[in-house]
């Protein structure tokens, strides 16, 4: 039976019950210690993190819920198109990865249901921001990070209907034509073909919408990497598969940009924020995405297979591994929340998604240079993680640490931004890496 929300909501400050398996790993062989990795993330997300999911985030009638406070409290929080469609990307790729089951398989109903029910706009195509509990727009404009979720979702039920029906990933699927309207209401309406890259909004109308930006926290730009990191995702399982020749070259553009106008040599970082001409707007560092757009940016690469391409990414990721194992890992092997440029530290607390992401980034990057620093990396983020985010107690993941690593209270278990998917990616990144290392 799966547990109640909430029931353990200062799971980090005991030890770990899972702590014993750090201990004799150290003892064993490195394949076997490559096993029992894998196994106990499988473990991790089948007995945990999806239970907690399936049972917490959906009411009586299915609909989507605001969120979970880490006590188990609902939440009345707008539903993000973030916090829908990751849901379904989610639950899809479990499906697939794990194998299928009754309360999977209703969860992802559920979840494709409310994507294509409640926040896909009828009149006008693509996604609502926000909507509220009875599936009425709250921000009705269509922010592109959103629409690449919805394409990146869309791909991954594509992909869970193609196994379950025998079907090669080349067949065309209802979720395979949804994500291609999508993406041709990006390449219409918000792509720049001038100066790159794609507006960060449009109205519900698909007009232009400036300084439109994610949070009330970020600055007003242009282009922000954030935004260019998921559509590359997301036109990444477009083209593996569905090979169109124009996803090929939109893909082909925003590796290209992140080469030439996002990552900035002399800061060893990705920009963030930019003007319209590509100008950096700010000198925030931010780790989590540095490391996660460096195991994208290879795994883009892979799909397109541009041979130049790939080996400018591949020269690129240890040069940001380095960089993001230099100034943003603490002692402890845990990942910073945010810097900036010269090197101060303006955000300490751990957010559960950056550990997900270096789990996964310095793994691809020892298995691409063969560097121990970068291998050792990984597994100091998985002990962090196993020993102060996991909750198997209250179920999931506590979503942020203070510099003290304990739960930010304020921060929900879930809510309109924390979702299942960086944490449920990173697990199953690394059960497939770890069996193939």
């Amino acid at each position: 039976m799966p547990r109640l929300p909430g029931l353990s909501a200062r799971r980090s400050v005991h030890p770990s019950p899972h702590q014993p398996l750090h201990h004799s790993l150290l003892s064993m062989p490195a394949s076997e210690i490559q096993t029992a990795w894998a196994q106990r993330l499988q473990r991790e997300l089948a007995h945990n993190v999806l239970p907690w999911w399936q049972a917490s985030i959906f009411d009586a009638d299915g609909r989507v819920l605001g969120g979970r406070a880490n006590d188990g409290a609902v939440l009345d929080a707008p539903r993000t198109a973030v916090l829908g469609t990751r849901l379904l990307w989610t639950f899809t790729t479990a499906q697939r990865r794990l194998g299928r089951n009754p309360t999977l398989d209703l969860a992802a109903e559920r979840a494709l249901a409310w994507v294509r029910g409640t926040l896909t706009d009828p009149v006008h195509g693509g996604v609502f921001w926000s909507v509220n509990a009875d599936g009425q727009p709250v921000a009705d404009h269509k922010q592109t990070y959103a629409q690449a979720f919805a394409i990146y979702a869309l791909m991954a039920q594509h992909a869970a209907d193609c196994a379950a029906q025998g079907l090669p990933l080349a067949a065309v699927t209802p979720a395979a034509q949804d994500a291609l309207r999508l993406f041709d209401l990006l390449d219409t309406h918000a792509r720049d073909g001038l100066a790159g890259g794609y507006m960060e909004a449009c109205t519900r109308d698909w007009q232009p919408l400036p300084d439109a930006t994610l949070s009330a926290d970020e600055p007003p730009a242009a282009r922000s990497m954030n935004t260019l990191l998921h559509v590359l995702e997301a036109f990444t399982e477009l083209l593996r598969c569905h090979r169109q020749p124009v996803v090929a070259t939109r893909l082909r553009e925003l590796i290209e940009i992140f080469l030439d106008r996002l990552w900035l040599p002399g800061q060893r970082c990705f920009g963030l924020f930019f003007s319209i001409d590509w100008q950096p707007m700010t000198t925030q560092v931010s780790w989590g995405h540095d490391i996660e757009a460096a195991w994208l940016l290879r795994r883009a690469c892979e799909v397109l297979a541009d041979d130049g391409l790939s080996r400018r990414v591949d020269a690129l990721v240890p040069q940001v591994a380095d960089a993001v194992l230099q100034g943003g890992v603490a002692e402890d092997g845990s990942v910073l929340g945010a810097g900036l440029f010269d090197g101060r530290v303006t955000d300490a607390r751990r957010h559960w998604w950056c550990q997900a992401e270096a789990m996964v980034g310095f793994w691809d990057a020892w298995q691409l240079t063969g560097d121990p620093r970068f291998q050792r990396a990984a597994w100091r983020v998985w002990r962090h993680i196993d020993k102060h985010h996991v909750d198997p107690l209250g179920g999931d993941w506590l979503k942020t640490l203070d510099e003290q690593l304990h739960p930010v209270d304020s921060i929900p278990r879930a809510g309109p931004w924390e979702c299942p998917y960086h944490h449920v990616r990173a697990c199953v990144e690394m059960m497939e890496r770890l069996a193939h290392a």
